[in-house]
């Protein structure tokens, strides 16, 4: 039994303009010049659209009606989380040669035939591209909201629980097409906005940052009108892709904020280290794992950073173990100077300590490593009139929460031994760096 074209174009051009794009089509081929993004194409490893198969797609579609391709080829680009305007633009980089090429053939009826075939391909496309965005959306709503209910502790999360619950609403309103089933457009009356606006005000004693985790909510909330307004208005896909590709993206930013505020109820929960103030190696496990659980819902990565004071026991022989205690409250302070209020500090040995930066990428994490390893270098601490220089080596180690099979307590071990190895790599390099 023999396939059945795909076509939802609702409109192809009549036989003898079809036959002539299709002429216009093999012209650009023999003529091949390649894409505009071609360099950037090959550097995603094959994750972009060329040319050469969106040519060969849309010649299927003049051929003979079938648009299969060009719909697995749109498939694929939303699966790889290419955006779609690449693919426009690809389509209009194509669109302008074809009409070229008939203008330089005096076919003028070419041109117009090529502006509407083209005009209503990325009209239909971006609805193809938006229906797989919607199937991949709720997906990872879905497990996004597993993740967090499966959390031993949510903390803030719960807050996070909520508003992914209203992204669940939003993008199900979007794949009904039902304006009348949109969630709450004022940003201060949703679950989370009544939490940010009240104790989250109290929590946040940065009014800057405060102020931008408002303003993400706050716009990711301005994109609800818009929406409704374009599907009442029978709107393209493409302006109802972009806004929900907005929204998205700031329900993965405040994901981020909400993940860091709860590293800030963390430190004012646990047990502290008496002498140093600082989070204790007692209840490392259970905070890494909960650490773990939550990049992997917020789908975030984090960063451990191991340091260790250098040439520590000299400290102690030289200046005796008061002094050798001061350099730990040194680096203490210097640690809370520098290090962000959303950063969990422990105290993991003698002179050793164990930092976790949630939400933190590996250049974000040397960027904080190296700023603290300098403001070491710059402060030297005093001594009864005296200075003592105290230095640190660091190692620096990315983890990311959905790249692990299993979080358990031995991934816990695995991911610290890891880290003490960049750390002792640091030391055998010489020592006072990041490794």
């Amino acid at each position: 039994m023999s396939r059945q074209p795909v076509n939802i174009l609702k409109y192809l051009p009549p036989e003898t303009d079809r036959a002539g794009l299709i002429r216009l089509f093999d012209s650009y081929r023999s003529r091949y010049i390649g894409s505009q993004l071609i360099d950037d194409c090959s550097r995603q490893a094959g994750a972009c659209v060329s040319q050469e198969e969106l040519v060969g797609c849309l010649e299927a579609a003049l051929v003979n009606g079938d648009e299969k391709t060009c719909r697995d080829l749109v498939a694929r680009m939303c699966r790889d989380n290419v955006p779609f305007m690449i693919v426009a633009h690809e389509i209009a980089y194509l669109r302008d040669a074809l009409i070229k090429l008939a203008v330089e053939a005096d076919e003028s009826n070419l041109v117009t035939a090529a502006v509407t075939f083209f005009d209503d391909l990325q009209d239909h496309l971006a609805q193809v591209f938006l229906d797989d965005f919607l199937k991949i959306l709720r997906t990872r709503n879905h497990v996004r909201l597993q993740h967090i209910a499966a959390l031993s502790e949510k903390n803030l999360l719960v807050y996070f629980e909520r508003h992914l619950a209203w992204m669940e609403k939003l993008t199900e309103a979007v794949a009904t097409r039902d304006v009348t089933a949109m969630p709450e457009m004022d940003h201060q009356n949703c679950e989370f906005g009544q939490w940010l606006h009240n104790e989250g005000m109290a929590l946040i004693r940065d009014r800057s940052h405060y102020k931008e985790i408002v303003r993400i909510h706050a716009d990711m909330h301005g994109v609800v009108p818009d929406i409704r307004n374009a599907m009442a208005g029978g709107a393209d896909s493409l302006p109802i892709l972009a806004r929900l590709k907005k929204a998205e993206n700031h329900s993965l930013d405040l994901g981020s904020e909400i993940s860091m505020l709860n590293s800030m109820v963390i430190m004012s929960v646990y047990s502290k280290d008496p002498m140093t103030g600082l989070l204790t190696r007692r209840s490392l496990d259970r905070i890494m794992l909960n650490q773990l659980e939550i990049s992997r819902a917020t789908e975030t990565p984090c960063c451990l950073l191991m340091c260790d004071l250098d040439h520590f026991k000299q400290i102690n022989d030289e200046h005796g173990h008061v002094v050798g205690d001061q350099a730990i409250l040194h680096f203490s302070q210097v640690m809370r100077e520098v290090l962000r209020q959303s950063d969990l500090l422990f105290r993991y040995g003698g002179e050793e300590f164990l930092i976790i930066l949630p939400s933190t990428d590996y250049d974000q994490g040397m960027a904080l490593a190296e700023k603290l390893r300098a403001r070491l270098n710059d402060q030297p601490m005093s001594v009864e009139q005296a200075k003592v220089d105290v230095r640190a080596s660091f190692g620096l180690l990315e983890v990311h929460g959905r790249k692990t099979a299993f979080i358990d307590n031995e991934l816990v071990r695995e991911l610290i031994q890891a880290c003490d190895q960049k750390l002792y790599l640091a030391k055998q390099r010489g020592r006072n760096q990041v490794a």
